[in-house]
């Protein structure tokens, strides 16, 4: 039986990675440091997943698993990972660092052993996150151990609502999902033999960045903009705040002209873009999956800075010589998060953004959206705003 070691058993190693493993006839072993979930998980040798949505709720067992807490015991884990055929990384952006030292172990010990070379897929909401991973490896690895790592970005597209705290005490090991969508890969990373496993995608024809940038750039970015539209409203759910017409109106506008920069700089057709943009919206949309507004909108220093969700398809619209006063609006929204939980002045903003090398028509229309931001939580100001950049 092939094996996955996944780093990390939190929602997206147990409720997304884990399973495509486990479906395809892998036995699957999870690390992670929380004491009551990891022996749940060595326990049982199994969990129970619960799939919602606005149609039915189905219960799935998802096993054989192992768990190792690798905090307690690193030998077991790093033992683990030197036999595994494939290796996953979902500890969040933050943790990588924390994780870096397991797999240069890891690798060293392959290395020693004359194993495959090690291919891990960094299932991570981080931009790039190959660059960082390997950016934390190379001082812990020689050039050729380096050379015997695959680090292969990934896309998540799946929600994974939070567990009620009451569920989660009787069973660490219950997750809630969304039904399952691929999670395509960056295949030309791979080293050494790669893996077939249904629901793992990877297209070679397609640069990787694309797939990284549409989560980014369509997904991310309209799921925070959301968020901080309902905020501004006093909402508490995500599916509260689209419900808002205007909310919707304009989050939609903003993704559809993010998606039609991706799809020309990329040279994708647009019309699978825009099916996404709704799909995302429905699910929005949907209260089985009641995410909230606190969790989407966390920290709106690193969701607007310069390559991120906000700043970076606002950038990329531009260079593309296509209209941004969309995505202007949705880094105006940004930069009232900012002024809201961070209480920056107008000049900390700019310079966070930097977005001062803008010609001055841009410039006018996003301090326009700015100032009217603070001003009004009507929406009707801002779309007279963008239809008058249109007009000019």
């Amino acid at each position: 039986m092939s094996a996955a070691v996944v780093i990390g058993a939190g929602c997206i190693g147990r409720g997304f990675v884990g399973p495509l493993f486990v479906a395809a006839g892998w036995h699957v072993t999870f690390l992670d440091i929380d004491a009551p979930l990891v022996d749940a998980l060595a326990r049982d040798g199994s969990y129970v997943q619960i799939t919602v949505s606005t149609d039915e709720s189905v219960r799935t067992v998802v096993g054989p698993v192992s768990a190792v807490d690798d905090g307690r015991d690193p030998e077991a884990a790093v033992a683990a990972l030197v036999m595994a055929d494939v290796a996953c990384t979902a500890v969040g952006g933050g943790n990588l660092a924390a994780i870096a030292p397991l797999i240069a172990a890891t690798v060293t010990q392959r290395v020693a052993q004359h194993r495959p070379p090690l291919n891990v897929l960094l299932c991570e909401n981080v931009h790039h996150a190959a660059t960082v991973m390997r950016g934390l490896l190379e001082p812990l690895l020689s050039a050729e151990e380096l050379d015997q790592v695959g680090l292969l970005e990934t896309s998540i597209d799946r929600t994974i609502p939070v567990v009620e705290e009451a569920i989660r005490v009787a069973d660490p090991s219950i997750i809630y999902v969304d039904p399952c969508r691929p999670l395509p890969f960056d295949v030309a990373s791979v080293r050494g033999p790669g893996f077939d496993v249904p629901g793992v995608v990877g297209d070679p024809s397609v640069p990787f960045a694309f797939f990284g940038e549409r989560k980014l750039y369509v997904h991310n970015l309209g799921h925070a903009l959301t968020a901080y539209l309902g905020e501004r409203e006093g909402l508490d759910l995500i599916a509260d705040a689209i419900a808002i017409p205007d909310v919707l109106r304009i989050v939609r506008a903003v993704m559809v002209e993010s998606a039609t920069a991706l799809a020309s700089a990329y040279t994708q057709p647009i019309a699978p873009l825009v099916a996404l943009v709704d799909d995302l919206l429905d699910r929005f949309a949907d209260r089985t999956l009641p995410d909230t507004i606190a969790r989407v909108g966390r920290d709106p220093i690193r969701k607007t800075s310069p390559g991120d969700r906000f700043v970076g398809p606002y950038r990329l619209a531009l260079r593309q010589g296509l209209s941004a006063a969309l995505l202007s609006f949705a880094v105006a929204v940004g930069a009232d998060a900012l002024r809201r939980h961070e209480g920056w002045t107008t000049g900390e903003i700019r310079t966070h953004l930097g977005l001062d090398d803008l010609v001055p028509t841009e410039l006018d229309l996003l301090d326009a959206q700015v100032a009217l931001l603070a001003e009004t939580t009507d929406l009707t100001g801002q779309f007279e705003l963008i239809e008058r950049y249109w007009e000019r």
